[in-house]
């Protein structure tokens, strides 16, 4: 498996806890790799007044120390009932805050599987700003 290391180490990261009021945190994780190979880690956070999926968090410790710039993103989820871990895409706000924190992220990797990749640009379609309509 290409991406196993990745995976691996996001899966570590798992470790759900539902609050009292039923919310679940840690349930999902991810790692991304810098630019300059740093790596960074983060785990979702689900409130009622607004979620943070684990890839935001990741890419705010990223932040936190100073880098922009993606190399590669990762994020798993491990099924309670079955025990498979999952590989997931980004959600449609991640891939956008991946985009608007630096325009280069949109060539940074990202793990769909354990063999298969795509770049952010591909799953975002239509992701060139416009040009003038005339």
């Amino acid at each position: 498996m290409k991406h196993k290391d990745l995976i691996e180490q996001a899966a570590g990261l798992i470790r759900p806890y539902q609050t009292t009021s039923g919310r679940l945190f840690g349930d999902v994780a991810a790692v991304v790799i810098s630019s300059t190979g740093n790596r960074y880690v983060g785990v979702c956070v689900d409130t009622p007044s607004w979620g943070l999926c684990a890839e935001r968090s990741a890419m705010a410790a990223m932040i936190t120390h100073g880098e922009y710039r993606l190399r590669k993103l990762v994020a798993v989820w491990r099924n309670d009932q079955t025990g498979q871990l999952h590989v997931l895409p980004p959600c449609g706000v991640c891939r956008e805050f991946m985009r608007q924190v630096d325009e280069g992220n949109l060539d940074a990797e990202i793990v769909l599987d354990g063999e298969r990749t795509k770049t952010l640009r591909e799953l975002i379609p239509e992701c060139e700003w416009p040009g003038p309509v005339a």
